[in-house]
């Protein structure tokens, strides 16, 4: 197998491309969460399952970390 040095500007997305809210402006960001457009729709119901299971892993994470705690003895 070879080592090839890539490099990091390889890896970044086209110019142009949204990789971020913080890049919207505050008008993007109204009409992302208002518009009735396929697209910010399913940008929508991604981000909401994102958050789900954002939350269910957290709660994993402290369920595994607080197991001990709840030992009685």
């Amino acid at each position: 197998m070879t080592n090839i040095d890539i490099y990091s500007e390889e890896f970044r997305p086209a110019d142009g491309v949204i990789t971020s809210l913080s890049q919207l402006s505050k008008e993007q960001f109204n009409e992302l969460l208002s518009s009735d457009h396929p697209s910010a729709k399913k940008y929508r119901d991604y981000a909401k399952k994102e958050f789900d299971y954002k939350v269910k892993s957290y709660k994993a994470l402290n369920d595994f970390f607080n197991q001990d705690k709840n030992v009685i003895i």
